[in-house]
């Protein structure tokens, strides 16, 4: 049985319920940790209840599955954080619904023995699948919620990660993990570069003001080249430190 210090939280929405299903399946035939799912919204349409059925259904075929319902269509920033706040584990193991995974050596090895030190770590050098420790999420200010759609997420916190630790995200090279890609998406949501969101690569780069503007000399991270920081991020959630903190207080 596998030590359990983390939590797995999954994103996912109602055009890809296979897909979140046999991972959920995946999941927990190699641990008996906590799975959350964020089950998003979609944009500009009422929830779909068969979905939210199947979602509940797919909960209650095995222990301590715990689905969060975004009524309304919710960015990925949002989700990220919102499944890392509710986990009760520090460690979080953030996964697509479209990654596989065919190892327990993964569980049983590699995540169980992460430790106590606050970081955010790459697996296979994706941001499909990846670890963050809640206090290394605080420090960096949480995932940017201005980023309403999906897509940007990664490269936004890799920046931040490096303004903030003077250093490069480590990257856990694991067996066992499998990246589908798959390309479908919300229809309704205008996409700028593939499957991602035009609102969110304009809010980095190309709106008035924007976040991100190219520089002769700044931080590359996974940007391609030199950038600076053009508006400053927001305080969210201030609280969440105290509670962890005081929360044995009770």
């Amino acid at each position: 049985m596998d030590k359990i210090n983390y939590s797995v939280c999954i994103t996912t929405f109602s055009k890809r319920f296979n897909y979140v299903e046999k991972l959920v399946t995946q999941v927990r035939a190699l641990t008996t940790c906590d799975i959350l799912i964020a089950v998003n919204g979609d944009y500009n349409q009422e929830f779909n209840n068969d979905f939210r059925k199947q979602i509940l259904d797919l909960c209650l075929k095995f222990d301590n599955v715990f689905p969060i319902f975004f009524p309304e269509q919710r960015g990925l920033s949002k989700l990220w954080n919102t499944l890392v706040i509710h986990s009760k584990q520090d460690w979080c193991l953030l996964l697509n619904d479209d990654v596989e995974l065919d190892n327990d050596e993964v569980f049983i090895s590699t995540i169980p023995s992460l430790g106590d030190k606050p970081d955010l770590r790459r697996i296979n050098g994706s941001f499909s699948h990846f670890l963050i420790h809640k206090d290394c999420l605080d420090k960096l200010g949480y995932f940017d919620e201005r980023l309403l759609g999906f897509g940007e997420e990664d490269g936004d916190i890799f920046y931040r990660y490096i303004e903030t630790y003077n250093g490069w995200i480590q990257e856990l090279w694991v067996h066992g993990f499998t990246n589908l890609v798959v390309d479908v998406r919300d229809e309704n949501i205008k996409p700028g570069i593939g499957k991602y969101s035009l609102f969110n690569r304009n809010f980095c780069f190309s709106d008035e003001p924007c976040k991100y503007i190219s520089v002769s000399e700044g931080i590359t991270g996974l940007f391609g080249q030199h950038m600076k920081k053009n508006i400053e991020d927001l305080e969210q959630y201030p609280y969440e430190k105290f509670f962890k903190e005081n929360k044995g207080k009770l």
